[in-house]
C-alpha cells in the first residue's frame, strides 16, 4: 500500500506519492476533481466539529497521463494506476486539527509505504492488516484529506478507513479492491 502526502500548488489541494513508483499519478490526483457526496457512515460529531461533507473518492490513472476521478465504494486492484482516499470539509475548522486514520486491511500486503521509515506518520499492527495514521494538519478552505495507492502485492477484498478528529471518530468508510475481469479472445 502506498500513502500519498498532501501538498499544495497555488490554490487546491492535490496528492502526490509517497514513493516515487506511483509518481506519474501525483499532480493529476485533484481531489477537487470530484465534488460528489458522500458514500460515507455516518458516526458521532467530534466535539466542537461539525463535518460539512465527506467523501470517499478513487482515482484511476491510464498511463498516459490522463486520469478519471469517481466516487465509488469499489477500488480497482490496478497497481500503480489506482489511488483511493477521502476529503471532509468541517464547519469553522481551526487552523491545525490533529487526526488519525485507520486503515484495516483483509490480510497483510506485501509492503506498507513508511514500514521501515522511523519519520513516518504511520505505525502498523502485529499482523500488518492496519496502518494507523497520525498527523497534524491545516485545513484548506476547511478540508482534510488522506489517499493511498494500489500496490503490487496488495490485498483484494473488504476494506475499510476510520477517521477520528481530537480522538473522535467522525466518519467511517467501508469500500472493496476488487481484481477487474480478465478480458476473453472469444
Amino acid at each position: 500500500m502506498v500513502f500519498t502526502t498532501a501538498a499544495r500548488l497555488g490554490g487546491p489541494l492535490f496528492r502526490v506519492p509517497y514513493l516515487i513508483r506511483a509518481a506519474y499519478l501525483g499532480a493529476a490526483f485533484l481531489w477537487v476533481l470530484a465534488p460528489v457526496e458522500s458514500l460515507a457512515q455516518t458516526s458521532a460529531e467530534a466535539p466542537g466539529f461539525t463535518v460539512e461533507t465527506a467523501q470517499f473518492v478513487v482515482s484511476v490513472g491510464d498511463g498516459a497521463g490522463g486520469l478519471r476521478t469517481f466516487d465509488s465504494d469499489l477500488v480497482p486492484y490496478m497497481p500503480d494506476r489506482a489511488c483511493f482516499g477521502w476529503r471532509i470539509r468541517l464547519a469553522d475548522a481551526p487552523p491545525v486539527i490533529r487526526y488519525r486514520e485507520v486503515l484495516k486491511l483483509p490480510t497483510a500486503p506485501e509492503f506498507w509505504s513508511g514500514e521501515n521509515d522511523e519519520y513516518s506518520p504511520h505505525s502498523f499492527s502485529a499482523d500488518r492488516t492496519t496502518a494507523i495514521t497520525e498527523e497534524f494538519t491545516a485545513p484548506d478552505d476547511g478540508w482534510i484529506s488522506s489517499s493511498w495507492c494500489i500496490a503490487e502485492g496488495d490485498p483484494t477484498g473488504a476494506h475499510s478507513i476510520e477517521v477520528y478528529i481530537e480522538g473522535q471518530l467522525i466518519r467511517h468508510f467501508d469500500f472493496e479492491v476488487k481484481k477487474l475481469r480478465e478480458a476473453t479472445n472469444n
